[in-house]
């Protein structure tokens, strides 16, 4: 029998080779219309007339669920005397049915053009991310105790307990992004009060971790989740570590207005360092693909 994830690699697929055929239709469309801006469209009227917040256009929020999946990634740890590098190592997401739990997502946009096919969104989506415990990986670089034992992980091929490797990026591995949107109808017309779209994304923004990692049998610690330390580079109980850029691909079906549904998959690349380890600090770059479901409100300017 299919499994899950054959079936969704089948779906992302298929959104990838019409994200392809949208690409080359619009293409031709701007060469067939000769246009001489250096963007693919027309600015709304709106903008210039009442600012980019107005209710003027199409605006749109959605909260959503997310599936994960990582590649193998190496870890690299800078402690005093130590400077090594964790290879290959395989992390998974901590997913739980959607149902009624806290959201994995959030998304606000609007459209910035007449014909409402291109648009400006911002972007939260709160991941998590835990190194696979029992697995073995091969160590390289220096040590300053290269002794194992039961809590000490050492050089060459170890493997990576609770107690010698822990390694969690929890509520969460977050990405805040911006991101261009592109909307191509397939049935019906935006207009519509129901349709069937093309959605296609690409953006950029912060990589934001709630960290928690056992090395060597000690825990890190970024103090107590409190106003006064919720957030910063160097320290808080979440930390900017890093950047997120991304494409994301997949389809929005307007059940009725204003309410929609949204099926995308979302490739992403995460590069991060500074995050905190006991008396010292880790790096990391995650290729993630993301398989998301959301449930979204049109609002503003809808004709």
């Amino acid at each position: 029998m299919m499994n899950v994830k054959t079936l969704l690699r089948i779906l992302s697929g298929a959104v990838l080779i019409l994200s392809l055929q949208v690409g080359a239709q619009s293409t031709s469309e701007l060469a067939s219309q000769g246009q001489s801006s250096y963007l693919p469209f027309k600015l709304s009227s709106d903008l210039s007339k009442k600012g980019f917040f107005n209710l003027d256009a199409e605006w749109y929020g959605s909260l959503g669920f997310n599936k994960t999946y990582y590649q193998n990634s190496d870890i690299k740890v800078t402690q005093p005397g130590s400077n090594y590098t964790v290879n290959s190592v395989q992390g998974h997401d901590e997913y739980k049915t959607p149902g009624l739990r806290s959201p994995d997502n959030i998304r606000i946009g609007r459209f910035i053009d007449d014909e409402r096919k291109w648009g400006v969104e911002l972007s939260l989506d709160h991941d998590k991310y835990t190194s696979t415990l029992g697995q073995t990986a091969n160590v390289t670089g220096v040590m300053a105790n290269p002794n194992i034992t039961a809590t000490n992980l050492g050089i060459g091929q170890q493997q990576l307990t609770a107690q010698n490797f822990t390694y969690m990026l929890h509520n969460g591995l977050n990405s805040l992004m911006v991101s261009a949107v592109y909307r191509k109808p397939l049935i019906g017309e935006v207009a519509d009060s129901s349709s069937f779209s093309f959605i296609g994304k690409v953006g950029t923004g912060l990589a934001i971790v709630h960290p928690f990692n056992t090395i060597d049998g000690q825990d890190n610690d970024v103090g107590q989740k409190e106003l006064a330390n919720v957030m910063g580079f160097n320290s808080g109980w979440w930390r900017i570590v890093g950047t997120s850029t991304g494409f994301e691909a997949g389809f929005r079906y307007v059940v009725r207005k204003p309410v929609y549904l949204e099926f995308t998959n979302k490739q992403l690349f995460t590069e991060m360092s500074n995050i905190p380890v006991y008396q010292g600090k880790a790096s990391q770059k995650l290729w993630s693909n993301q398989y998301i479901l959301s449930l979204g409100y049109e609002f503003g300017g809808l004709r």
